[in-house]
């Protein structure tokens, strides 16, 4: 484990949200300085009960706000969502463009000169500035500004991250226990999709503002096991003690025929490992199957993976993950 930098303050961007508090609590927890970027800063306190963490009020979408807040930061993390997230209020300004893209490229352009070393964006998978879908572009095009910014920098791109508070897995076990005799399934459930422990998110950001492997790089993060939709499903559905037919709904896209997308409702999901997937230290978790709450780290399970792809930034050599056995500096 890279030890923690007690002299230096941690800026978290986003640190009361799903992904930034997972980070915030791993720093705190190792004796990390760590300092919470706010809109509502009274707020921040009642988030960390028990863990030494400064407020500091500002608003990525508000330029003027934001200079202040990095005075005396060494590092950030950028890991800020719109309330609601993915689904996007365009009246309220929480769009993936207005959050992502122009908010990580107001508080790049703050950084310069206010002595920020290093900036960990937390992406996500499929970031493309070339993106039709607004938020694989928005992200995109927030990779291109921190890669672009003064600071140097990590990219992360987390595949499906699940956890205490995530809005989607439970979300998903909600609609299971309200929804009588079966479950919608959009499209024909085999999208192939791995699942990742938000612990092992915050753990691996962690290594990125520590570590001197760590800049230029783009890892993109999965668990240790390949999913496909109507597989997930019928994980919470065995979790939960439920047993319903999974009920398969044509999703019309371009150029593609409904027909092809109808899958067989109730077939049986594939999980198939990850292939070329590097050993996570620490042990990332797959997803729980039978007993303790949804949200509940499944114990006794020691396995892990993370695919890395290093991406060379500003002249900078290819960079990835440490391997099982190795140094991690």
């Amino acid at each position: 484990m890279i030890p923690a930098s007690p002299g230096k303050t941690i800026l978290v961007a986003g640190g009361t949200g799903f992904l930034g508090s997972a980070v915030v609590r791993r720093l705190a927890e190792r004796g990390q300085r760590v300092a919470v970027l706010s809109r509502s800063p009274e707020s921040v306190a009642s988030c960390f009960p028990g863990l030494d963490v400064e407020a500091r009020g500002g608003d990525v979408t508000d330029p003027s706000s934001l200079p202040h807040a990095l005075r005396g930061i060494s590092a950030l993390v950028q890991a800020v969502q719109f309330p609601g997230s993915p689904v996007e209020d365009p009246s309220r300004g929480r769009t993936f463009m207005e959050v992502d893209a122009r908010g990580t490229a107001n508080i790049v352009a703050a950084c310069a000169g206010m002595g920020v070393e290093r900036i960990v964006y937390l992406s996500g998978l499929h970031a493309d500035p070339g993106s039709t879908r607004s938020g694989y572009l928005a992200k995109g095009m927030a990779e291109e500004t921190v890669r672009n910014g003064e600071p140097e920098h990590v990219v992360l791109r987390p595949s499906w991250v699940y956890g205490p508070g995530d809005r989607s897995l439970n979300l998903f076990a909600r609609i299971l226990r309200l929804l009588p005799g079966f479950f919608p399934q959009l499209g024909p459930g085999d999208q192939r999709i791995n699942p990742v422990w938000i612990g092992d998110v915050a753990e691996l950001t962690a290594w990125a503002l520590a570590s001197d492997r760590a800049p230029g790089s783009v890892i993109e993060i999965g668990g240790p096991v390949v999913y496909s939709m109507d597989a997930i499903i019928q994980t919470v559905m065995d979790r939960l003690g439920l047993r319903k037919p999974i009920l398969h709904v044509p999703v019309r896209r371009p150029g593609v025929p409904p027909r092809e997308l109808r899958g067989q409702p109730g077939r049986a999901a594939q999980t198939v490992p990850r292939p070329g997937a590097h050993a996570l230290p620490g042990g990332s978790r797959p997803l729980p199957a039978g007993g303790a709450a949804m949200t509940a780290r499944p114990p006794g399970i020691s396995t892990a993976a993370v695919a890395s792809r290093a991406a060379p930034a500003r002249g900078r050599r290819s960079r990835t993950w440490p391997q099982p056995g190795k140094s991690s500096r």
